[in-house]
C-alpha cells in the first residue's frame, strides 16, 4: 500500500504541473467541424495560441471582447503530440474532461527502469498506472484559480496533504509562480475563462 500511495504522490505532481501549462492555453477560432485527436488538431491549437499571443502584443488593451472556444480534443491533442518530449514519464494516453466549471484528466503512464534517475524512487514507481486528477478551474477579472478536488492513482485516492508536500519540492522549482491556493493572473489579456461540458470558452 505504502508503494502504491508513493506512486500515485510523484505521478499526480506531474499532472498537477500539467494543469499550469493548460491554464496559458487560449484560442482563435474553433473548425467549423471537430477535429478528432491527431496532430493535426494540435496545430490548430498551436495557431490558436500564436494568435493570442499576437493579439496581446498588438491590441489596445481597450479593445472590444473577443471569444474563442476550445474543445477537448484539442487539449489532449496537444498534450500528446506537442508536449510530449517535455514530459520526462512515458505517456500511454491521455484524456480531458471538461465538465461545468472543472477540469479532469484522465491518464495512463508508464515508469521505465530510469524514469526518475533515483534508483530507490524508480524501485517504487515502475510500472504503468492510471491516473486521474480533477480540479475546480475558474477565471473572471483575468485572474484564475484552481481547487484540486480529486486523485486517484489505480483507482485509490491520494492524499492531498502528500501531494502538496511533493509539489513545492518537484513543482514549484520550475514553476515559481504555480500555487495550488492562491489565484493567479491570466496570460496574454485573457479575461475570463468559462469552462462548459466538452469545451472551455475564453473571453481576452
Amino acid at each position: 500500500m505504502k508503494k502504491l500511495v508513493f506512486a500515485g504522490v510523484i505521478l499526480a505532481v506531474i499532472a498537477i504541473a500539467g494543469f499550469f501549462v493548460f491554464r496559458s492555453i487560449s484560442a482563435q477560432d474553433t473548425p467549423a467541424e471537430p477535429l478528432g485527436v491527431s496532430r493535426r488538431t494540435a496545430e490548430v491549437l498551436q495557431k490558436k495560441i500564436d494568435h493570442i499571443k499576437k493579439n496581446h502584443a498588438e491590441a489596445d488593451p481597450r479593445h472590444a471582447d473577443n471569444e474563442v472556444v476550445v474543445t477537448e480534443q484539442e487539449l489532449e491533442s496537444y498534450v500528446l503530440f506537442s508536449l510530449r518530449d517535455q514530459i520526462p514519464i512515458q505517456m500511454d494516453s491521455f484524456k480531458v474532461q471538461l465538465t461545468p466549471g472543472a477540469v479532469g484528466a484522465d491518464t495512463q503512464l508508464t515508469f521505465t527502469s530510469n524514469s526518475t534517475g533515483n534508483p530507490m524512487v524508480d524501485a517504487f514507481v515502475g510500472g504503468t498506472h492510471n491516473l486521474f486528477v480533477k480540479g475546480k478551474l475558474t477565471g473572471e477579472s483575468s485572474r484564475g484559480k484552481f481547487d484540486l478536488q480529486e486523485i486517484k492513482v489505480d483507482g485509490i485516492p491520494v492524499p492531498k496533504i502528500l501531494i502538496q508536500a511533493l509539489f513545492d519540492k518537484y513543482v514549484k522549482p520550475r514553476y515559481p509562480d504555480a500555487d495550488l491556493k492562491e489565484p493567479f493572473d491570466l496570460p496574454w489579456s485573457i479575461r475570463s475563462i468559462d469552462i462548459q461540458t466538452g469545451k472551455a470558452k475564453i473571453v481576452y
